[in-house]
């Protein structure tokens, strides 16, 4: 999730659309259709092309001959501007277009070349919006093309931002973000040594939430003109929106060292330092914004949560006052605020806030993160994972991810907790992990919570997480076992030359504590440690859960419902002496396995996990050439309605046949 666009960057950006004015464009396209979707959003969808209009045949007009010399007269200069007239009055674009062509071809050193060259990038322009809104993606993108090559540089430069831009400007009015970009970064070239239009093509990256390249472009323009104060600040907003912060810090202070009385970059400067922690410089600094101009409503409102982070609610209120009268619609705002409350552990204002930021904007994602925290804090984590759930439908970034995996995790659902995690995560072979954050940003620590800051900070201008420390180093923990566990399981993890692995040194975290979830966490490791056959610790580990049974019991399991405490115990005891007996099967023990697998099959009855230990007994019995006992077992463990049916369904076969010599009577003895 990229961080919001200040309001005045967005304010100068969105100003290129009513450059489509000057191609003659309409200029009711609302403002709001091309500010961009969220990072990871579908892409909007073309409309249908309606069927081609079939119009009266014209004769063409007949060739004029070719016009090798420029005009020698008024009258022959008049006679050029007639015909350049004429193009331009004809009924239709494509008769304009046409004939434009037919000048340009006839007339190559005439003086006004160059204003019919500039009227033809326009009427193709207009022609492209009209296959655009027909649906005809394709086409539009390569009269856009033609348009733009139509232009040589040194003309292209002092014309590119009326004529120009507004070409990949359209493609993101209509949500095609990817070809609006991609078609941006071919025209940008011709607008490489003009700081003006140098600007303009940045803050349309900036826009369409792109920073990579908007850096790329407003450092060029800087050295082109290095004393723009503007320039500086845009080049900060785009480093902030590519989670680059002290960067952005560094080209926000050279702003203001070029101009003190800048009207934005001293609350941009103060929004970092808040964002880091570091209240009473950014406190400084959101005065330093409201001396210039008294009315900033994102220095009083940063004035605002600079109070409110530090626990002095009551001085907080009147700058959230001022902020609120000038702008109630502040989504941003709001969650910053319920965020807060949150983290501080005020439910009830967090929800307030919440709530007021709901009803203006109810998809926000990290308004989604604030209430699914809350969810959290209720107990409800059912509830907090649905909500977490429906916001990765619209969007996907690290935060929101690792959210959906710590609420899963906090539930002990170990198995669905790691895939949220792999969608953006890795961890290197000596234990550190690895993100690209913002589609871009490679980062890598120790510690996953200084990973996520980066993002928060970014985004929300939060110091503080939700998360308490021991929670985050809990999560961490399991993290990196699970994600070594899968690489060991893949033959990638280098083996070390250590009395205990990376691996077993995370196994061992990952399991440490003395609270009723220890039970879990044993069990877990033990069948992850078993898969990548490390069997002397997971037997350990497995022995160890089976006598924290009781304890196990006293918490949520496998899942983010929390059944009643007697059905807790069955499917952990269950699970525990399945486990148990597959490790001791894997070792070579299937006199002591088939003891624990009957024990865990004949325990609870009810339990979820007693299919797949029945399965796994009869797997032990038919090695152990008992044939009869492995049917019986086998057929408990089946279901005709799971997704290994067929192939379970197949190994039942194969048994019966050995027993009996066909599969006459089968049906009868597959029946409960």
């Amino acid at each position: 999730m990229l961080p919001s666009i200040p309001a005045a960057v967005l304010r100068r950006a969105v100003r290129c659309v009513s450059l489509c004015c000057l191609l003659g464009w309409p200029a009711s396209v609302a403002v709001a259709q091309f500010v961009p979707a969220q990072s990871g959003a579908a892409a909007g969808t073309s409309r249908p092309k309606p069927p081609a209009a079939t119009e009266p045949t014209r004769d063409e007009p007949p060739v004029s001959m070719v016009v090798l010399t420029p005009p020698t007269t008024t009258s022959d200069l008049l006679r050029e501007q007639m015909d350049l007239d004429a193009a331009l009055a004809a009924a239709t674009l494509d008769e304009q277009a046409h004939q434009l062509e037919t000048f340009l071809r006839t007339h190559p050193v005439s003086p006004l070349q160059r204003a019919a060259r500039k009227a033809l990038v326009r009427v193709q322009g207009q022609l492209g919006e009209q296959q655009l809104r027909a649906g005809d993606v394709e086409a539009a993108q390569r009269t856009f093309r033609q348009a733009f090559n139509m232009l040589p540089e040194a003309e292209a430069a002092p014309v590119f931002q009326s004529l120009i831009l507004p070409m990949p400007l359209l493609l993101a009015t209509q949500g095609r973000r990817t070809e609006a970009v991609l078609l941006m970064r071919e025209f940008q070239s011709r607008a490489w040594n003009e700081v003006k239009a140098l600007e303009q093509v940045g803050l349309f990256y900036l826009s369409l939430e792109v920073p990579a390249d908007a850096q790329q472009v407003f450092k060029r323009a800087l050295e082109l003109d290095a004393t723009s104060a503007t320039l500086w600040h845009s080049l900060g907003v785009a480093y902030q929106m590519g989670l680059r912060l002290d960067d952005a810090a560094a080209a926000f202070q050279r702003a203001l060292e070029l101009d003190p009385k800048s009207r934005v970059a001293w609350a941009a400067l103060a929004d970092l330092q808040r964002a880091a922690g570091d209240y009473e410089k950014a406190e400084a600094n959101y005065r330093r914004q409201l001396d210039i101009e008294p009315e900033h409503p994102t220095a009083w409102g940063g004035l605002a949560m600079c109070y409110l982070a530090r626990g002095q609610e009551s001085e907080a209120i009147a700058p959230m006052a001022r902020m609120l009268t000038i702008n109630p619609r502040d989504v941003r705002f709001l969650t910053q605020l319920a965020y807060t409350h949150a983290a501080n552990g005020n439910v009830s204002a967090a929800i307030a806030a919440g709530m007021q930021a709901k009803r203006l904007q109810p998809n926000y994602p990290w308004l989604r993160i604030v209430e699914a925290h809350l969810m959290r804090r209720a107990g409800d984590l059912a509830e907090a994972e649905n909500i977490l759930g429906e916001a990765l439908q619209t969007a996907q970034f690290a935060t929101l991810q690792f959210e959906l995996g710590a609420t899963l995790i906090l539930a002990n659902a170990y198995e669905q907790a790691l895939e949220p995690f792999e969608a953006f995560l890795k961890v290197t072979p000596d234990g550190e992990f690895e993100a690209v954050l913002g589609g871009t940003l490679p980062v890598r620590s120790a510690r996953l919570s200084r990973l996520l800051d980066l993002e928060r900070r970014a985004s929300l201008l939060v110091a503080s997480p939700l998360l308490t420390d021991e929670e985050m180093a809990f999560i961490e923990r399991y993290v990196r076992f699970a994600l070594l566990a899968k690489q060991a399981r893949a033959g990638s993890l280098p083996k070390s030359g250590l009395t205990d692995s990376p691996l077993e040194l995370a196994a061992k975290e990952f399991v440490a504590g003395k609270d009723p979830g220890r039970g879990w966490r044993l069990l877990r490791a033990a069948g992850m440690l078993a898969e990548v056959g490390e069997l002397g610790i997971a037997e350990r580990f497995a022995r160890q859960a089976i006598d924290a049974a009781s304890d196990a019991a006293r918490v949520a399991g496998g899942g983010v419902d929390s059944p009643r405490a007697e059905d807790r115990l069955a499917e952990f005891y269950v699970r525990a002496q399945m486990t148990l007996g597959w490790i001791l099967y894997r070792q070579g023990e299937t006199a002591a396995a088939t003891v624990r697998l009957r024990e865990a099959v004949k325990a609870y009855p009810n339990a979820p996990s007693r299919r797949e230990a029945a399965w796994r007994l009869g797997t032990v019995l038919e090695a152990m050439k008992q044939d009869a006992e492995a049917f019986e077992a086998y057929r408990l463990g089946y279901d005709a309605q799971a997704p290994t049916a067929a192939e379970r369904r197949a190994k039942l076969e194969a048994v019966y046949k050995r027993l009996h010599g066909s599969l006459e009577g089968f049906e009868a003895a597959l029946a409960p």
